[in-house]
């Protein structure tokens, strides 16, 4: 089992695994902190289990040729958004942990230029080049299928029903019997176990 290290970043503590602690041998040996894309997953996790434990929070990464990225998801229990003025406490991860920016008009990534370090003055290199955070629970999750169910009860008792949507949800009903006959096809042994409780029958 990996050795973990109490670091401080914002006023906010985590535990990150030792071999993230790095000494630069053109710095005097200099420590740093190495900021791979999975450490970074993994602080921001940390930071909304902490600060927001009511809240669902998944993280991944992604290591590519050229560069690695980090995505985030958060939501409520019930799979629904989360409150806009905590998202964007949340969000703020994404600015202080990305590497830079990618600048449309001129096809090209900007890399940050600042020099930033834990709150004890440790450097913090080798961030990933994109960080996303996104207010929505994870594709297949639980939570995922929760918040489709009541976005469909929604829909289907609601007065406004656009002619769209009425379109949709009649020919989900015709075709294949309702929600969850269209839905079961993308959802996992796990949620189909637990369907009832997913769309409120017990």
């Amino acid at each position: 089992m990996s050795k973990k290290v109490k670091i401080s970043i914002k006023g906010n503590e985590f535990l990150i695994p030792s071999e993230s602690v790095g000494s630069d041998k053109y710095s005097n040996g200099e420590q740093y902190i190495y900021m791979r894309a999975k450490l970074v997953a993994s602080i921001i996790k940390q930071f909304v289990k902490k600060n927001y434990p009511q809240l669902k929070v998944w993280g991944g990464s992604d290591v590519y040729s050229g560069g690695s990225s980090v995505r985030v998801e958060v939501c409520n229990q019930d799979g629904s958004p989360v409150e806009s003025s905590i998202f964007k406490k949340i969000s703020e991860w994404k600015h202080i942990l990305q590497g830079g920016s990618f600048d449309g008009m001129y096809d090209i990534y900007n890399y940050r230029e600042d020099s930033p370090t834990t709150d004890k003055g440790t450097p913090m290199k080798y961030f990933p080049s994109y960080v996303f955070i996104d207010n929505k629970p994870k594709w297949g999750s639980v939570e995922y299928w929760m918040n489709e169910w009541n976005e469909w009860c929604r829909i289907t008792t609601s007065d406004n029903m656009t002619e769209n949507q009425k379109e949709w949800t009649d020919n989900v009903v015709n075709k294949y019997g309702g929600w969850l006959g269209y839905n079961k096809q993308y959802m996992s042994k796990s949620v189909l176990k637990n369907i009832d409780s997913i769309m409120g029958c017990i």
